[in-house]
């Protein structure tokens, strides 16, 4: 079980995002895209440069959790192509992630200014097109309680949208998830409901993308 004071929460993206913009005759096309590895950001590129075969760039920076970064202007004056996309994501706080802009030159030179804010506009619309989630510390519990006091918390963990997985015999197990913060003040919501009679074990914490499930 990871130590729970190494856990930190981020930002990351679920389903990856594109984005096409055309300036002075020159097409930048943006991809981000969910890796977990250095190894999957590489092969993302590769996938990307084969498709892009003949395009003049295939700039792009990625960021991992543990602090691995990586950024290439691949050809492109130096600071004004992987530096701009680094920086959309390092401002978004995006982590296991690649960007990488393609551009097809269009004849006409931008100047290192131009460059830098072409190259950044398509890692920005590219993620503003995929889909941020939020990594969160959360707690899993276990919770043994009696069918009567079941009845009593379960629209608790309706209403508060709590992901539950519940087992019935001769007591009801449910196990459950939700964020660090909020464990101490449900298990007091849990310990009041039941007057005490609920069994409560803690599970541990891991990094999990929580999302709440909706009533109904």
């Amino acid at each position: 079980m990871p130590d729970s004071q190494s856990l930190k929460p981020y930002q990351t993206i679920r389903k990856a995002g594109e984005s096409e913009i055309v300036i002075s005759k020159s097409r930048f096309l943006g991809y981000c895209i969910p890796v977990s590895s250095e190894a999957e950001a590489q092969e993302a590129l590769a996938q990307i440069r084969k498709r892009h075969y003949d395009a003049r760039h295939c700039c792009y920076a990625f960021r991992l959790t543990g602090g691995i970064v990586r950024s290439s202007d691949d050809g492109e004056p130096s600071g004004t192509a992987g530096a701009p996309i680094l920086s959309v994501l390092s401002g978004a706080n995006i982590e296991n992630v690649l960007c990488a802009v393609v551009r097809y030159f269009g004849g006409v030179l931008l100047g290192t200014g131009g460059l830098v804010r072409a190259y950044g506009k398509a890692a920005s619309e590219a993620l503003e097109h995929a889909e941020v989630v939020q990594i969160r510390v959360c707690s899993r519990l276990s919770v043994t309680v009696s069918y009567s006091a079941y009845q009593l918390i379960e629209p608790l963990i309706r209403q508060n949208g709590i992901p539950c997985e519940a087992e019935f015999a001769e007591m009801v197990t449910l196990t459950l998830l939700m964020p660090a913060e909020e464990k101490d003040s449900f298990i007091s919501a849990i310990t009041d409901k039941t007057d005490g009679s609920a069994k409560l074990a803690f599970l541990g914490e891991s990094l999990q993308e929580y999302r709440p499930k909706q009533d109904g």
